[in-house]
């Protein structure tokens, strides 16, 4: 056979296998395209459902105020107005998670990395969560390492994963209960339990705990409501850092997150 007609045999195979690869790659990219278009249309279609009721309440009352603006005395003005302020408070709630998850799960997404004090961190945030937890008579047992411990992060978005974790411990315990917080060197990273004592986790529900727009319980004992994105989101920040995060529960007995981050 003539030297050129291998030569041109080889181009030919090569180029069969670059035509191939390309394929591969345009029908991955596809499959993406297509989950981000389900995914945007899931949150926008949850949006909506979750705005509908807040924003109504806001018309009606508001209606009913101009309506008969007379007759209003100050405590039923009062009334009425806070009610138009706790829907538009969780209107804005939802509007800035919702915008938080968008950011977290985009491909343009980036870190922020800063080496920090994670112990301090933790710190602050106990302190601030401590606030909370004494209004449910819930005690706070805290377990750090003698020593500092720092790690290589986005403060901020680690920051807001464990805040999700902290407030589901507090939306799930009982009154009178204990949320333990821990923190230790592990040999695969720095670990960070959140434990409660609370109503704990279904096998079925167990799995699915992470994922998007997923509740258990649609309102806590005080009336929260509870769209289902914390978790998701702290997951999503999590895996940004290369760490790993998890769950473990009985019912009626209790949870416990743990969050793994690199220490490196």
């Amino acid at each position: 056979m003539a030297k050129t007609d291998i030569n041109s045999e080889n181009y030919i195979q090569e180029l069969e296998e670059k035509i191939i690869d390309l394929s591969f790659k345009l029908k991955g990219k596809t499959t993406e395209i297509k989950v981000a278009e389900e995914t945007t249309a899931k949150i926008l279609g949850k949006l909506t459902h979750n705005l509908k009721n807040p924003v109504g309440v806001i018309f009606s009352f508001s209606e009913m105020m101009l309506e008969d603006i007379e007759g209003y005395s100050t405590e039923k003005l009062e009334k009425h107005l806070q009610i138009i302020k706790n829907s538009a408070s969780f209107s804005l709630a939802l509007l800035d998670t919702i915008s938080k998850y968008s950011r977290v799960q985009s491909p343009n997404f980036v870190l922020k990395i800063q080496h920090i004090n994670y112990s301090e961190l933790v710190n602050g945030l106990v302190n601030d969560f401590r606030m909370k937890t004494s209004e449910k008579n819930i005690s706070l047992e805290v377990n750090f390492p003698s020593n500092d411990v720092f790690l290589t992060i986005d403060k901020e978005e680690i920051t807001q994963a464990l805040s999700a974790v902290f407030n589901n411990a507090l939306r799930y315990s009982n009154e009178n209960s204990t949320i333990t917080i821990s923190v230790s060197v592990q040999k695969n990273g720095i670990e960070t339990s959140i434990t409660d004592q609370g109503i704990g986790i279904s096998d079925a529900d167990l799995p699915h705990v992470f994922e998007e727009f997923y509740v258990i319980n649609t309102y806590s004992e005080d009336k929260q409501k509870c769209i289902g994105l914390g978790l998701a989101i702290a997951k999503k920040i999590v895996e940004h850092h290369k760490g790993e995060i998890s769950v473990s529960s009985t019912i009626e007995k209790g949870s416990s997150f743990k969050i793994i981050l690199p220490n490196c």
